[in-house]
């Protein structure tokens, strides 16, 4: 991140170095969680594009820097699939940044999984949002089960 600094806007964390140390106390944060949760069953070992829960089973997804960021990595067809499995298990799927870590630029497979989504009876919209780290990353998309 430091060779790409002038990619990302340091308004509400002021550098590289604090970025890594709010990173890291989230990283403790979460193995000291999740060593203490493992018998409760909180957490479950699940990857898309498949997941093992019920249609609707949840009201809200959310996917952060995963599909889209990841555009070189990810194919159009993973993200797609991806796609179409959160939309089946939650009512509302949100999905942020929408732009490529490779070049700062709208995903494009954002308007393919769009199509594919609408095609499928889905509902997608593009919403503004307050937070923006990546630079010219200023919207989420949102998917709704009709």
């Amino acid at each position: 991140m430091s060779k790409n600094n002038e990619d990302y806007v340091w308004k509400n964390i002021c550098d590289v170095k604090e970025l890594g140390e709010i990173r890291m106390e989230a990283m403790r944060v979460f193995l000291n969680d999740y060593g203490n949760a493992q018998e409760t069953g909180r957490y479950l070992n699940a990857a898309l594009p498949t997941l093992s829960f019920e249609n609707a089973e949840f009201d809200l997804a959310l996917c952060s820097h995963y599909l889209f960021l990841y555009s070189d990595h990810v194919n159009q067809k993973q993200h797609i699939e991806s796609m179409k499995e959160l939309c089946r298990v939650a009512k509302e799927v949100r999905v942020y940044p929408l732009l490529s870590i490779s070049n700062n630029k709208m995903s494009t497979h954002l308007a393919p999984v769009m199509e594919a989504l609408e095609e499928g009876g889905i509902n997608v919209s593009l919403a503004p949002v307050k937070y923006e780290f990546q630079k010219g990353a200023t919207e989420m998309l949102v998917a709704k089960s009709v």
